[in-house]
């Protein structure tokens, strides 16, 4: 077997936590509106470190340098024989859970493995239908972070490389894991088949756009789906993978610590977590997954992202804010489904022909809605074709009478200004909508099954609205608690800044008050 590790030159690690990445991934955003509060910094939460070694005649060479000062404190935990340092990742730790570079500083258990380890010891590839995939040596190792590219043939795929894709998808799904999975760099450089074209990871391409994306080639299994998901600042996909990771573990932290969802089993289901990652991500000008503008199908879309970006920037904050919403269930029927707030989440199994819906308000017009649903495929043993079902995203209005008001066409050009109301693809295992310019109103969400007849499917749904102008805890309410933030932040330049100008003054007190109740 052969392997194809990332093609990256050396590099000097940013100060990520205090650098201009922080702002670009919400981090910055995240820190000043828990002003006050605990910052999740992915204490409690241990990840394992997958890489190539960097030295052609010598497998060891795979570990970052665990004597270096921006690890003290860390325990790590070899897989894999003791392993030499890498500079590839050592580097790939700085970005992911450094003391001094990391937002995810707080991570100080670390599990280390040389990919083909990984591949023949965790995941036993080549070892028989009836051989699983080992277990997860901690219950608490909730993140796989994969900085390499691969393939047993090149960038084609085989039934070997298929093989791997559906163990990794099996343990993700018994195991409640996730794996964090670079693509290759250089925006013309072929999508190699381990491990970014898997279907329940996160596969990470760089902010810049200079890596491979496209639709996932014919010989692999789920052949049309789109890579990469979501992209994250760094000039390698190897560190930009690190920052997904490390966002990841705050929000594993963020699930079971804080008190609005850590009594909650569900709120760090992995299929959770990535939904709400991708639903809180930050998308830039010039982002589209191409709907139509005009006509009966206008804000329809069969491809639920980017060709290039996936959901775009991953943003902590937005993320977080997402999570903290709490899971609010779907209703069967769209008459009787409650207000939800602005950013939540939910996560249920759905049975076939079903249809769940969340009601959303807003008292004016929302800049920006973001929703997203994912699910996993299901397999009876680790190296059978995975059976995936299949869903429909759709946003409806709805009047005070319960009666849905399709949006779609031409007419929905009165309540929407751009973006997609329908995301129907048929290959993919995620639906994503993102909506501009939506008119004040009560909307509802729904998720329908569609596509084959299987069992109930487990699928998590994410949403978040661009927060009302005054609405600074973004609870979907203007009141005394936005107040205290403007009044405790007066004159200065963050915290209780309504109009994002800089400064604290009466124009943010104005902007509030008008928006009040």
């Amino acid at each position: 077997m052969s392997f194809l590790r990332m093609s990256v030159g050396t590099a000097v690690v940013l100060a990520l936590a205090t650098g201009a990445f922080a702002d670009e991934i919400g981090y910055d955003a995240l820190v000043a509106r828990l002003s006050g509060q605990a910052i999740p910094n992915g204490a409690g939460i241990r990840i394992g470190q997958v890489e190539a070694s960097v030295d052609g005649t010598n497998p060891l060479v795979y570990g970052p340098d665990q004597s270096a000062s921006e690890f003290s404190g860390k325990a790590f935990f070899a897989q894999s024989g003791v392993p030499a340092v890498s500079w590839h990742a050592n580097t790939v730790a700085q970005y992911m859970y450094s003391n001094v570079g990391s937002i995810a500083p707080g991570v100080n258990q670390l599990y280390l493995w040389e990919v083909n380890s990984f591949l023949t010891g965790t995941l036993k590839y080549g070892q028989g239908s009836t051989v699983a995939p080992a277990l997860p040596v901690s219950t608490a190792l909730k993140i796989y972070n994969h900085s390499w590219i691969g393939g047993f043939s090149g960038s084609t795929p085989t039934a070997a490389d298929n093989e791997v894709l559906r163990r990794a998808d099996f343990a993700m799904n018994r195991d409640d894991t996730l794996y964090a999975v670079g693509m290759n760099n250089g925006a013309t450089a072929p999508t190699y088949p381990m491990m970014a074209m898997g279907f329940h990871g996160l596969s990470v391409g760089r902010m810049d756009g200079d890596h491979s994306h496209g639709d996932v080639p014919a010989g692999a299994d789920g052949v049309g789906r789109m890579k990469p998901d979501i992209v994250a600042p760094a000039n390698a996909t190897s560190w930009s993978t690190a920052v997904v990771s490390s966002v990841a573990a705050l929000l594993f932290q963020t699930a079971a610590t804080d008190p609005s969802v850590s009594f909650n089993t569900n709120s760090d289901e992995t299929t959770v977590v990535k939904a709400v990652m991708m639903a809180g991500a930050r998308h830039r000008t010039g982002w589209t997954n191409n709907p139509a503008t005009s006509g009966p199908s206008r804000g329809l879309t069969l491809k639920p992202l980017d060709a290039i970006y996936g959901v775009d920037v991953v943003n902590v904050d937005r993320s977080h804010r997402i999570l903290t919403g709490g899971e609010h269930d779907g209703f069967a029927t769209a008459a009787s489904a409650p207000i939800s707030p602005p950013a939540a989440w939910d996560f249920e199994a759905i049975p076939f022909g079903a249809t769940r819906y969340w009601r959303i308000r807003s008292t004016q017009a929302i800049p920006e809605l973001s929703v997203i649903a994912t699910w996993n495929r299901t397999a009876t043993t680790a190296v059978a074709l995975p059976v995936m079902a299949d869903m429909n995203l759709t946003l409806f209005r709805i009047d005070s009478a319960g009666t849905l008001i399709s949006l779609e066409g031409d007419a929905g050009a009165a309540y929407f200004s751009g973006g997609n109301v329908a995301s129907r693809s048929t290959v993919d295992n995620v639906e994503h909508l993102y909506v501009t310019g939506l008119a004040a109103g009560d909307y509802v969400i729904e998720a329908k099954r569609t596509g084959i007849a299987t069992t109930a499917a487990p699928f998590a749904v994410a949403w978040i609205m661009a927060p009302m102008s005054g609405d600074l805890n973004q609870d979907g309410r203007v009141d005394g608690l936005d107040l205290a933030a403007v009044l405790s932040g007066w004159g200065g330049s963050t915290v209780g800044d309504v109009n994002g100008d800089g400064v604290v003054d009466g124009i943010d007190l104005a902007a509030l008050l008008s928006n009040w109740g």
